[in-house]
């Protein structure tokens, strides 16, 4: 069952295709539990227990590693008719947007569809809220009985971005779905608040804790060969703590090896339990039990216990290995034999595991994972004896994640390594990726973690760090790259790069500068100047721009001014090679499609605009490209409204208004004056004025540059002739920095003013880049004509070029009166093209006669009878009783009205309905339809 999509909200999926692109980024492993090793003692009191407590819209399973948490919940599964979803965290999915595609794939398990809508959300950069309210609504909606999500390991992710999802997910839970929530500690949840409300179920350690007789069941399975009494005291000693009974066992081979050690003379593991004892402390005659030496530092005893007891009786090739791989998570078997360097060390992993070294193989992947307790004792010894062991472990670990494909893992491992600058670059060439699939919070972290003393010496990691805030944080990227212009960043001929092996790279590191100032001279608004640095960071760069994903997107930066100066034409020269040229680079080749629509839309191609937009949504949504989704949508907009779809345009538009749309800020300028454009069409002086004033804060704090200004003063100067105030447009007039708007607008200016004769001599040197442009300067001098003949040339003119691109918006706006003479031309003009265009409302007036009546064809005689009856005082309930027709089948007959006739009010119907009956306007009769 899918969510139904809103009514006017695009189709952004296929049916599915969310589905199969969030299940391909989340591993099956952590989809499903691993399976319960032989030696688990069944505990039929604690599933009972857990039985009981998942009753509860959430439990919590806290308690210290090594407690049994996992094994608990997994027994529990297996045991539960309930239907159940599991999902393991690890590290990456601190990531709040990580994180909730895994558990958007695992209630997929119980839930099929329901990642659907949610994975959208997530994918176009929504707020994860929005995607949160999505998936609830979804889930709430379904009529299931009892089924349940287990998420494990919380503790691994329990940071506040994280939290503050999961408050608002488990507070909002479906009546049928219980969350169970496994963690080493108490998550940032309302814990208290939960419980007061009988809403919380628990588990914590004294639950879990096992009694002697299933601490002596389980160690003997676990140590078959251990003395029945030797086995009950160990168990007490445990303490009830499930990986001490563990170590237990394991530490009774280890004595069993010490044992032979001895019978051959060698008193070596005596010597060294007892250097093992604190001061002041007896050694104890049974020094193989658990537990027989407490330390306050519970760390160094764990430590001292793996290393004595576990590990020292087993073979050096395997302890070698298990040290090598202690440093990551989850080792791949690829993985394994580059950090211990040797070909066999998957099949020693396979020998720990058999031999119970906390080990455990991770199917279907093949990967190992080593219990955390013994892997921080190992890393711990290790990290004291020879930490340069550690650091280039970890360095081995990122060479692998990076040549694998996983560049998060890599940034992660050379972090750890203290190898900062290498962990800036691969964070750099991998940013834009992150920061498409969502993966903002993984950004910020790195940069965090990246101390402040490497970019300043270094002009090429200060590249990479503004490079990176682009994503992020705009306004701290135009500061970094504001702050390149100091001198110390001044990369002179014969500068190398730090790190270079010679000084072929200063060009590219004087490239990048000046692509990232270009970039910054685009969100300001100054797309000519962005353009012109852009194409001289490229000519830097000469033929190697390929190489470098900073200067690569210098392209990119070309072909948005190309299309926001309202020239972009695939025929063109300039648009031809552009095109050629950065083919080459398949992510930007795939970008480049957006600004193309963009450019469409602006030049006066709708029905263009809307083919490239359908092209490549779907490529977008596959790739999770959130820049080529803006300028697709954007363009989508823009283009939906001139071709007379203003019910599928304003909700694109009223969106991307609402939106940051980093680092694309120019899309929401757009958005909020197409929408006072749209808005002073409808004659709602009002509304253009919010919306108008939303583009104004925007030029005004972000956009700022001349680029922006023009545009904000080009509807400017419209929104102050509709109301009336000619000097104020005349002032826009003087803002605009085009060579074709400028004289336009000010022909506008002169005509409401009162002096047409003027207007000729105004616009003789506007020169038309693109269809769009003709149509309106055809249309200003068709108003301004000195002769009829000479008025319909241009009229007919427009109407020709117009109709032949699918413009339909761009005429409706010149004005009722021009709208009036193309109907006296209906018989020259094409008929579909003018059925739309009587359907679209003209700027500054109700809709006019020709398309009242167009309109008023499609109601019944029934709802002209309602119709006739709205400019009347009676209330809805007067008009029924009046029509012998019940309230509710007026109110039905009513929405259609107010469609058809493209109105939001009785009003505004009302008002409507007086223009067809006034003299002068035929009367709407079934004759008419007749």
């Amino acid at each position: 069952m899918t969510r139904a999509q809103e009514p006017g909200a695009p189709d952004l999926d296929a049916p599915g295709a969310s589905r199969r692109s969030l299940l391909s980024t989340v591993s099956p492993a952590k989809l499903r539990p691993a399976v319960s090793p032989e030696y688990l003692v069944p505990r039929p009191r604690l599933v009972r227990l857990l039985d009981d407590a998942v009753r509860a819209p959430l439990t919590l399973v806290v308690a210290p590693a090594g407690s049994g948490k996992t094994s608990l919940v997994r027994d529990w599964a297996a045991r539960s008719a309930l239907p159940h979803a599991w999902l393991s965290v690890d590290e990456p999915d601190r990531d709040p947007a990580q994180l909730w595609r895994g558990i958007l794939a695992a209630l997929e398990g119980i839930a099929p569809g329901c990642s659907e809508p949610a994975a959208r959300a997530l994918r176009q950069q929504r707020p994860l809220d929005d995607a949160l309210a999505v998936l609830l609504d979804d889930l709430e909606a379904r009529p299931y009985d009892a089924r349940v999500l287990v998420v494990d390991d919380l503790e691994l992710v329990d940071d506040e971005p994280v939290t503050a999802s999961l408050r608002t997910f488990v507070q909002r839970l479906p009546g049928w779905l219980h969350v169970v929530l496994v963690s080493r500690r108490v998550p940032q949840l309302p814990v208290d608040r939960l419980r007061a409300r009988g809403m919380l179920g628990e588990v914590r350690f004294p639950e879990l804790r096992f009694s002697d007789a299933e601490a002596s069941a389980m160690l003997a399975r676990l140590a078959p060969a251990m003395p029945a009494d030797r086995v009950d005291e160990m168990s007490r000693q445990a303490e009830g703590w499930a990986a001490s009974i563990q170590l237990a066992a394991l530490a009774a081979r280890s004595a069993a090896a010490r044992a032979d050690d001895v019978r051959a003379g060698d008193n070596q593991a005596d010597d060294l339990q007892e250097g093992d004892v604190d001061d002041g402390e007896e050694a104890r005659d049974d020094r193989s039990a658990p537990g027989a030496v407490r330390r306050d530092d519970g760390a160094r005893y764990l430590e001292d216990y793996v290393w004595h007891e576990v590990l020292r009786g087993e073979a050096s090739d395997v302890v070698t290995v298990l040290t090598a791989t202690a440093v990551v998570d989850r080792v791949d078997p690829r993985l394994a034999r580059a950090l211990a360097g040797r070909e066999d060390a998957p099949d020693l992993l396979a020998r720990a595991e058999e031999r119970g070294l906390f080990v455990a193989r991770i199917e279907p992947a093949g990967s190992y994972e080593l219990h955390a307790l013994v892997r921080e004792a190992l890393v711990a010894r290790l990290r004291r004896q020879d930490p340069a062991r550690i650091a280039e472990l970890h360095r081995l670990a990122a060479r692998w994640y990076e040549a694998d494909g996983q560049p998060v893992h890599a940034i992660e491992h050379l972090l750890r390594a203290q190898e900062h600058r290498d962990a800036l670059r691969l964070l750099a060439s991998c940013v834009t990726a992150l920061y498409e699939s969502g993966r903002r919070s993984t950004v910020l972290r790195t940069l965090a973690a990246i101390p402040a003393d490497v970019a300043p010496a270094d002009p090429g990691a200060a590249s990479d760090v503004a490079w990176c805030r682009l994503y992020v944080d705009r306004a701290g990227f135009v500061q970094t790259v504001d702050g390149l212009d100091a001198p110390a960043h001044d990369v002179g001929p014969g500068t190398d790069d730090p790190g270079a092996d010679d000084g072929a790279t200063a060009p590219a590191v004087r490239a990048r500068l000046e692509v990232l100032r270009a970039v910054v001279s685009a969100i300001r608004g100054d797309w000519a100047g962005g353009a012109g640095l852009a194409r001289a960071g490229l000519a830097t760069m000469g033929d190697s721009w390929l190489l470098d994903p900073v200067v690569r997107y210098g392209w990119n930066l070309v072909a948005r001014e190309i299309a926001l100066a309202e020239r972009w034409d695939d025929a063109s020269a300039e648009v031809h090679k552009l095109a050629l040229t950065i083919a080459a680079a398949p992510e930007r080749r795939l970008a480049l499609e957006g600004t193309r629509a963009l450019g469409a839309a602006l030049g006066g191609r709708p029905v263009d605009a809307l083919r490239l937009v359908a092209g490549a949504r779907e490529a977008s949504e596959q790739t999770s490209m959130t820049m080529l989704r803006t300028e697709l949508l954007t363009a989508e907009g823009i283009a939906l409204r001139e071709i007379g779809d203003r019910a599928a345009a304003l909700p694109l538009l009223d969106r991307l208004s609402g939106e940051d749309c980093d680092p694309l800020p120019h899309c929401r300028l757009l958005a909020c004056l197409e929408l006072a454009r749209a808005h002073l069409d409808q004659g709602d002086l009002d509304a253009a004025g919010r919306a108008f004033a939303q583009a104004a804060e925007i030029v005004g704090t972000e956009v700022t540059g001349p680029g922006g200004r023009s545009l904000l003063a080009r509807t400017g100067c419209l929104v102050a002739l509709a109301r009336g105030a000619t000097d104020e447009a005349r002032r826009w007039v003087t803002q605009i920095d085009d060579p074709f708007w400028s004289p336009v607008k000010g022909a506008l200016v002169l005509v409401a003013e009162g002096e047409p004769g003027a207007v000729a001599g105004l616009v003789v040197d506007a020169e038309p880049r693109n269809a769009r442009h003709r149509v309106v300067l055809d249309l200003v001098l068709a108003r301004t004509a000195a002769s009829p003949a000479e008025a319909e040339a241009h009229l007919l003119e427009a109407v020709g070029t117009a109709s032949a691109h699918g413009l339909v918006q761009t005429v409706a706006s010149a004005g009722p009166e021009v709208v009036e003479a193309i109907e006296r031309l209906a018989w020259r003009v094409p008929p579909s093209w003018l059925a739309r265009l009587r359907r679209v409302p003209a700027n500054g007036s109700v809709l006019s006669s020709a398309a009242l009546r167009e309109r008023a064809r499609s109601l019944t005689d029934r709802q002209l009878g309602i119709l006739r009856m709205l400019p009347s005082r009676l209330t809805l309930r007067e008009v029924a009783d009046e029509l012998y027709i019940s309230v509710n089948t007026l109110k039905f007959h009513l929405k259609i009205i107010y469609r058809e006739l493209g109105c939001g009010s009785r009003a505004e119907a009302a008002e409507l309905a007086r223009a067809l009956v006034s003299p002068g306007h035929a009367q709407p009769s079934s004759t008419l339809r007749r």
